[in-house]
């Protein structure tokens, strides 16, 4: 008997196996190919900024899946005189908010400049004093001569402030990309599983005619294409909701 012969119920087992691991949550697909020539839609993240402390600034980023620790920016810090100018790449999916948050002993957080930008260079958003919200009363939002502070009045306590936006920001030609990743990402992974089933099939297969050959390599290819979808499947969905969002975004 064939195990790998294509049968109608062994088709729709897999599928419906399939269907049920595409359901379960995935905060990381299997498999992310980037693109080798995006275009300059992609947006980031300036920020302008000196403290007098030594800690650790984290801006959190919400796409609308709340603020997590994998849509997060961390980066080291120590005190300067100078205020020094920090690019970061952002993902390419909307933008609804952003929170700032420090660890750090008493001290003050100097910004100057708060931007978010494209490839370009081009400003898409400016962000201001009067769009932070400080969530505790551990510290102030006050003005200062060439920007703003963030002061913490509480040492030894993270120091918690909601940037807000006025609109979701979506970067330009954000579905195109996305559809392309999950194409390549989609065929790549199940490439990679169709050659590690042919390596099982060539090495447990019985004997058969070139015909049944060539059904089984159908067969599990088509397996390797519905797995590849189950592995990717934050990917795919992701990709769909944000393009139901720039739409949104675009209406209104």
């Amino acid at each position: 008997m064939d195990h790998f012969q294509p049968t109608w119920r062994r088709a729709l087992f897999a599928t419906g196996v399939a269907l049920l691991g595409f359901m379960l949550p995935q905060d990381i697909p299997l498999e992310y190919c980037s693109l080798n020539n995006p275009s300059s839609g992609l947006q980031y993240l300036e920020i302008t900024c000196a403290t007098n402390f030594t800690g650790l600034i984290v801006i959190s980023l919400d796409s609308g899946n709340g603020f997590n620790d994998i849509e997060a920016i961390k980066w080291p810090i120590s005190p300067s005189e100078t205020a020094y100018t920090y690019i970061f790449p952002l993902a390419d999916t909307p933008l609804y908010r952003l929170r700032l948050s420090t660890l750090q002993a008493s001290g003050a957080l100097l910004i100057t400049n708060f931007r978010i930008i494209n490839r370009r260079g081009q400003e898409i958003y400016r962000i201001v004093k009067e769009d932070f919200i400080a969530l505790n009363k551990t510290e102030e939002i006050v003005s200062a001569t060439l920007g703003w502070k963030v002061v913490s009045i509480i040492p030894g306590q993270e120091h918690l402030s909601d940037i807000a936006l006025t609109r979701p920001l979506v970067p330009e030609g954000m579905n195109e990309r996305n559809f392309k990743r999950c194409i390549i990402s989609w065929s790549y992974l199940a490439f990679m599983i169709w050659i590690l089933t042919l390596a099982v099939y060539f090495t447990l297969r019985p004997r058969g005619t070139f015909r049944s050959y060539c059904s089984a390599f159908v067969f599990l290819a088509f397996l390797a294409l519905l797995f590849s979808a189950v592995g990717n499947r934050g990917l795919i969905k992701n990709s769909t909701r944000y393009a139901l969002i720039s739409e949104i975004a675009y209406f209104q």
